[in-house]
């Protein structure tokens, strides 16, 4: 026995646990030993290992590697998934992933049972055989004759972190079963037996190697997958299983996406089995799109041009040859139509195809195509009661000519269906009525046969140029649309915001709603949306990956096959706009780890200095009071403490504003606003500062309106840009703290007549750790300022610096009055 490894770029979220199959031809071929020797593996390494459900068919091996797990040689055959989650292990062994649940209605596979688990963050180690895997059921049935009614979709295996093949010979597992090491004796029923003494194992084999190998072609990493798309056409009908099958395989052999497509034809709208389509090719890995068009293959080529499709995947039956003579198939009309796309032809058992040809009626509506059939059957009658009435009087060419003209007018208004019913209809009329012998359908003149015959002729060829004249209108209006749809989305204002163009996108395709939602997840994240009600992804009509694990959902009318290509350029804007979104957050995120960095050059350059002098004051005052060998007066002990108590208070205070600055970068300080007079708030900032070498006025109007702020973070602010103010300020002057209402905002004055910031610096000064000079030892980190600007930015104000006049900077604190909010006072 020999295993092939088979490892795939998990695409989960990382909070999902990791899924590893161990794949086999049959029962008995060791998969079960395989799993569980890497479970024990793993409890070997320390990993919490537990036993989901194993069935070990009696086999002893299997059983000594069950008990050297568990200590016990039986297990639990059916998965318990709530104790599973309920113990949260690392690693839970799951046996036979496709088993059907006996008697559990949400999830009806074991397979489900393990997306939950993964869901929860567990890893699951399962067994799988070939013959239950989904794409692969066809050739299944023609090897052995049946195919298990319990499968596992390709779309879940196309999750699985690692796939591991477990091989052995067609010889090897013969002599395994007669050293009774797979069956017992009474055990091995007849179609087992069969099975391991044919060329069925040895196909079913090859079959598994050629799965594994266009997986490992198809790795998601391998670039060239991105030129190749297969677009299969898809039908109501048992054959469509068939078609959509062989078509995986097709796109798995061409490293290539499946895209199947159904073309719906006029009120054909079943959602029932709309879900049963998109779930058949969803579990094959494939998308689902649905286009209306009442001709099918122009649907399907226009479809697979829109979607950039290189290969074609359709369904044939045998029709008979008068079928084929009379009408030109799909098959015959796509390839006509198509000659750069691969067609590939199915042949099924049952009829996938209809008539290609364009109904006669054209582009025209059915009610305008009914008017013009009634108002042209009274228009003959009255014509023919006339002509009948003068038929002396009037010659057989001129009743033919206005019976043209009849026809004619009928197939401008109706289209060719009506004209070439009147064109029938007409000639009729006038060789009943019109011409000798009345009453009959002889004609006993050779010109009247002529007449007859140019008649038709004229008649037939003036529908043929309706139908193009109308065709080529219809052409025009849908390019002129298009162009139009395509101006304006390239014109748009705000091209870069998905909401703007999924608002355009609903307008232009008249959609009851439109949401861009996130590709996995049960409860998928809504990045934009527009209409009146949200949109699932589940009951949307429209589906369109959109890349980066998003997609775009819609409902209301299908597109047709030209909306999709329209559709491609909302895409394509749409793909754009979040990559823009990306680069425009990650540039944000690069100029937020710049000015990060620059502010911890800049705290270390700062820190370095004014956090090494207090601590070396505070440590040169310890050593001298501990020293046991002199004798310190008591005001020299005085001072000594004196000087190790200032320098805390530095210290404090330094820790205290890189704290404060640290929670304002990172975005966690969150005032608290009310309503609150500056009376209470100035006093008590002035108060807390102590003693000041400075005199402090306060000037605050009697009437002076009750600002909407945070009272603590006010007060922060204006003990920090008092006690700069005072810092600066020269010997025997004041700072004066003054207050006004000026446009509905608080402005609160802080004046000082110190030196001054000159205009150039003053946006420098409110960064941290910037200073334009030190003034003595006790200067500090250069964070007063900054952190004063911060805390008013935090309260929805602002702090500006201007010149006093007669010297020095004035500080305006613009803070929102309480009644500009609608706070009472």
């Amino acid at each position: 026995m020999h295993r092939v490894r088979l490892v795939a770029g998990h695409t989960g979220t990382v909070s999902r646990g990791q899924l590893r199959v161990y794949l086999g031809v049959a029962a008995g071929v060791g998969t079960t030993y395989a799993m569980l020797d890497e479970a024990i593996r793993r409890r070997e390494r320390g990993t919490a290992v537990a036993v989901g459900c194993v069935v070990t068919h009696g086999r002893v091996l299997t059983q000594a590697r069950l008990e050297q797990l568990i200590g016990q040689r039986t297990a639990p055959i059916e998965l318990d998934v709530t104790a599973v989650l309920a113990d949260r292990p690392d690693v839970v062994v799951v046996d036979e992933l496709a088993h059907r649940n006996p008697a559990i209605a949400l999830r009806t596979f074991r397979w489900q049972d393990v997306d939950v688990i993964l869901a929860a963050g567990i890893d699951v180690i399962t067994t799988l055989t070939v013959q239950h895997i989904d794409s692969l059921s066809d050739p299944v049935r023609e090897i052995v004759g049946f195919c298990p009614d319990a499968t596992v979709p390709d779309d879940f295996l196309g999750r699985a972190d690692q796939i591991e093949l477990v091989d052995i010979s067609p010889e090897a597992i013969r002599r395994r079963i007669a050293h009774g090491n797979v069956f017992a004796p009474n055990d091995l029923r007849p179609k087992d037996a069969d099975l391991f003494n044919s060329e069925s194992f040895a196909e079913l084999r090859a079959l598994m190697m050629f799965w594994m190998a266009d997986r490992l072609i198809a790795a998601p990493d391998d670039p060239r997958g991105a030129r190749e798309k297969v677009v299969v056409a898809i039908a109501d009908n048992v054959a469509s299983g068939v078609l959509l099958r062989r078509a995986a395989r097709l796109a798995q052999r061409s490293r290539a996406p499946m895209v199947g497509v159904h073309v719906r034809r006029g009120k054909d709208h079943d959602p029932a089995r709309r879900a049963a389509r998109r779930e058949s090719v969803e579990r094959l890995g494939g998308s689902y799109f649905e286009v209306a068009g009442e001709n099918i293959a122009h649907a399907l080529v226009d479809f697979s041009d829109a979607h950039h499709g290189t290969q074609l995947v359709l369904g044939t039956s045998q029709s008979r040859w008068w079928k084929r003579w009379l009408r030109r198939t799909v098959v015959d009309e796509v390839v006509r139509r198509s000659p750069m796309v691969d067609v590939h032809v199915v042949s099924v058992d049952e009829p996938l195809e209809q008539s290609a040809r364009r109904p006669p009626g054209g582009s025209l509506s059915v009610p305008r195509q009914l008017t013009a059939a009634v108002a042209g059957t009274g228009l003959l009658a009255a014509m023919t009661a006339v002509l009948t009435a003068n038929r002396g009087a009037i010659s057989v060419a001129s009743a033919l000519s206005l019976y043209l003209l009849a026809v004619v007018t009928i197939t401008s208004v109706g289209g060719p269906k009506p004209g070439l019913a009147a064109a029938v209809s007409a000639p009729l009329l006038a060789n009943w009525f019109l011409i000798e012998p009345y009453h009959t359908l002889r004609i006993s003149h050779g010109e009247n046969l002529l007449e007859l015959l140019v008649f038709v002729s004229v008649a037939a060829i003036v529908s043929a140029f309706v139908l193009i004249a109308a065709r080529r209108a219809d052409d025009a209006q849908r390019a002129r649309r298009e162009a139009s749809t395509l101006a304006m989305l390239t014109s748009s204002g705000n091209p870069d915001l998905p909401d703007v163009i999924v608002e355009q996108l609903q307008r232009v395709f008249h959609l009851t709603g439109v949401a861009v939602l996130s590709a996995e997840g049960s409860e998928p994240e809504v990045l934009a949306a527009s209409g009146d009600a949200p949109v699932r992804r589940a009951d949307a009509d429209i589906v369109e990956p959109i890349g980066g694990g998003f997609v775009v959902a819609a409902t209301g009318p299908p597109l047709s096959a030209d909306d999709h290509r329209i559709m491609q350029a909302f895409v394509g804007h749409l793909s754009r706009a979040f990559e823009q979104q990306q680069l425009r957050a990650i540039a944000a995120d690069a100029d937020a780890l710049a000015k990060a960095d620059e502010l911890r050059t800049a705290m270390l350059r700062a820190v370095s200095h004014d956090l090494r002098s207090p601590l070396a004051n505070i440590k040169a005052s310890v050593s001298s009071l501990r020293q046991p060998d002199i004798e310190w007066p008591a005001q020299d002990q005085s001072d000594f403490l004196a000087s190790i108590e200032a320098d805390t208070d530095r210290l404090t205070n330094i820790v205290t504003n890189l704290l404060d600055l640290s929670r304002l970068e990172a975005g966690v300080l969150r005032p608290v606003m009310r309503s609150v007079s500056l009376e209470e708030v100035v006093p008590v900032a002035i108060h807390g500062l102590g003693p000041l070498p400075r005199r402090i006025v306060v000037e605050l109007p009697a009437d002076l309106a009750e600002v909407h702020t945070d009272p603590a973070l006010l007060e922060r602010v204006l003990a920090n840009v008092v006690a700069n103010a005072c810092h600066w300020s020269p010997e025997h002057s004041s700072v004066r703290v003054r207050a006004h209402v000026s446009s509905g905002r608080m402005q609160v004055h802080v004046i000082d007549h110190g030196p001054g910031i000159p205009s150039a610096q003053r946006s420098v000064v409110v960064q941290p750790f910037h200073r334009l000079g030190d003034k003595g030892s006790g200067s500090g980190l250069g964070l007063g300022l900054a952190i004063a600007d911060r805390l008013v930015e935090a309260m929805s104000g602002t702090m500006s610096l201007r010149d006093t006049p007669g010297g020095g900077l004035t500080v305006v604190v613009s803070l929102p009055v309480s009644t500009e909010l609608g706070v009472p006072r």
